[in-house]
């Protein structure tokens, strides 16, 4: 009498206690690694591509706004090893050129709010495992409470103060479940708010800086000017 055998199927995602995980083939692989690893080949990819092409000034300002993506995008997929990134919205907001019409300040808070808020998801991805790596943290427990009262609101909040807390915000969304349609228009709309206002600054900053050291520059040349009258 033949033996019948059966295959064990398996679902292409499957929602576990230890996280979120996808079968690929017969591997079965955390979804949070898989988007830390795609966002790590991206931008490293914008990298290979500046140094292949070897880009001068002209076409670093054609791709600076790629480049931002690329660079804003792999530091807020960062949750284990944060890395400061307003230094580099700051910045942009003051050398980056406008693009169809569009202010700059408003156009880079737009793709570096875009970014960080395509970045953060590994932060809500690795809450869905439950959240350990910070379940005995005091602030962990606090604002998982708060996302467990008023999501929307303290996720907008969160994203508008400084340092990893939003981090912390993240993965305890993802710890409780938060649904993605409540989720990230809270992240978006916030991180596009705090990125453009940094920009702003970067921007305004950039022009009393000219200002300053052209007025200081000026005055030099004409001292210098009457200096030499003299001989």
């Amino acid at each position: 009498m033949p033996v019948q055998t059966f295959e064990h199927e398996h679902h292409p995602v499957e929602v576990e206690r230890e996280g979120l995980f996808i079968h690929l083939g017969r591997r079965r692989v955390r979804l949070e690694y898989l988007l830390l690893v795609g966002m790590l080949l991206l931008a490293l990819g914008f990298g290979a591509l500046f140094i292949a092409l070897d880009l001068g000034k002209d076409e670093l300002e054609r791709w600076g706004y790629a480049g931002l993506f690329a660079i804003v995008l792999f530091r807020s997929a960062s949750v284990v090893m944060p890395m400061p990134g307003g230094g580099i919205i700051f910045a942009a907001g003051g050398l980056l050129d406008p693009i169809a019409g569009i202010p700059a300040p408003v156009a880079v808070g737009l793709v570096a709010g875009l970014a960080e808020s395509l970045g953060e998801f590994t932060g809500y991805a690795a809450g869905l495992g439950g959240g350990r790596m910070l379940k005995g943290r005091a602030i962990y427990r606090r604002v998982k409470g708060w996302v467990e009262r008023r999501a929307f609101l303290t996720i907008f909040a969160m994203t508008l103060a400084p340092g990893p807390l939003f981090d912390v915000a993240g993965i305890a969304a993802g710890a409780t479940r938060v649904p993605i349609r409540v989720f990230y228009p809270a992240l978006l709309s916030g991180k596009v708010l705090r990125d453009m206002t940094v920009a702003f600054a970067g921007y305004y900053s950039l022009d009393l800086f000219a200002d300053w050291y052209g007025g200081i520059w000026d005055a030099f040349v004409s001292v210098v000017n009457s200096i030499a009258g003299l001989f």
